[in-house]
């Protein structure tokens, strides 16, 4: 980065953006703004190299210099989880987008619950993406600026020419073996005679590993594995299938009930910008919300249980088929862009 970019943005005065950590929900809020054609400078901490569209990527210690010697512009941060803020509540005056809460999750240490209930309490502006942290930390939140912006749509949503030679089904995002799994539910698809599409990183492959190899020996005509590109390419190639699954499928976890209750997900909104059937545990209240807010057609996990074959369960997809649409006005792109540019002007 040249010195005077470097002085251009210790000096700008509008909005920025600063992304400590990258996710899809980051770029929902970024859609939002341009759709209110709102002034801003995105900056995420990766390297020297300068993108279009006032998108700047840089190393670390120019980040931060930039977040903190910067005291004219109005900042959005986001995190992964407010655990990892603690450095930036420093300088408290900020607008913080945690994707996600350590609360509810097996294991997590005493020492990572104190800082996210630390940062929540320090910081004065919070949008939240799901209904966790109103419902886990409502006596902190109250107090606060805060609103919810839940995952939403980001295309419209439109009907798709399903291929009904065969019953596929997609596993989209991140799973684990251990408690955010898709195991259970896989199994039985394929038990069934249903194929099954996996859209994940790298990453995930490697915490499946055994599953994948067990799927791959027992199934080999019926999985395949495919890394994830990016959003709009993913849904044109999952459009053709018909059932998404979501993940929560072990009968007894150790993620506190909380967490399974009120989470949001990408992955849903995906499948229904695909127009998929989805496969989706009972306890899963706020994802279950999201999806009869569209209209979606939704399958329980533990019924799968009921079907003896994949005619069976053909027939049932075809006789429930439901067109998606937008129901709740909290879904709807005009209305959160009002939503937001109103908070972020407070």
């Amino acid at each position: 980065m040249k010195f005077k970019d470097f002085l251009s943005l210790l000096e700008y005065d509008g909005l920025m953006i600063f992304a400590d950590s990258e996710n899809v929900y980051q770029t929902k809020i970024v859609n939002l703004l341009k759709l209110k054609q709102t002034n801003f400078k995105l900056l995420n901490k990766k390297n020297f190299q300068q993108n279009k569209y006032n998108f700047f990527y840089l190393s670390i210690i120019i980040f931060y210099l930039i977040f903190f010697l910067n005291r004219k512009s109005k900042k959005i941060l986001f995190v992964a989880q407010p655990a990892y803020a603690v450095i930036y509540t420093i300088l408290n005056n900020f607008i913080l987008v945690p994707y996600d809460c350590h609360y509810g999750l097996p294991k997590i240490s005493f020492l990572k619950l104190f800082l996210e209930k630390y940062v929540l309490k320090k910081i004065k502006f919070i949008i939240h993406r799901d209904l966790r942290f109103w419902k886990v930390y409502k006596n902190i939140l109250i107090k606060k600026k805060n609103i919810l912006i839940p995952d939403h749509a980001s295309i419209d949503i439109a009907g798709f020419n399903k291929n009904d030679n065969s019953i596929t089904a997609v596993v989209l995002g991140w799973v684990d073996e251990k408690e955010v799994q898709v195991t259970e539910t896989v199994r039985k698809l394929l038990k069934l005679g249903v194929n099954i599409e996996f859209y994940i990183t790298e990453k995930c492959e490697s915490e499946i590993k055994s599953f994948k190899l067990e799927i791959e020996e027992n199934y080999p005509s019926q999985v395949n594995f495919n890394k994830y590109i990016n959003q709009e390419q993913t849904i044109n190639k999952i459009s053709k299938f018909h059932i998404g699954i979501c993940p929560h499928s072990k009968r007894n976890s150790l993620i506190l009930s909380e967490y399974r209750k009120y989470c949001g997900s990408s992955r849903i909104i995906n499948y229904i910008e695909a127009n998929l059937s989805i496969l989706i545990s009972r306890s899963a209240l706020f994802q279950k919300f999201i999806a009869r807010s569209h209209n979606a057609h939704i399958i329980n996990i533990f019924d799968l249980e009921n079907f003896k074959n994949k005619e069976e369960l053909a027939s049932f997809l075809k006789k429930n088929k439901k067109n998606n649409v937008i129901k709740k006005k909290i879904f709807q792109r005009d209305f959160l862009a009002d939503y937001l540019d109103k908070f972020i002007l407070l």
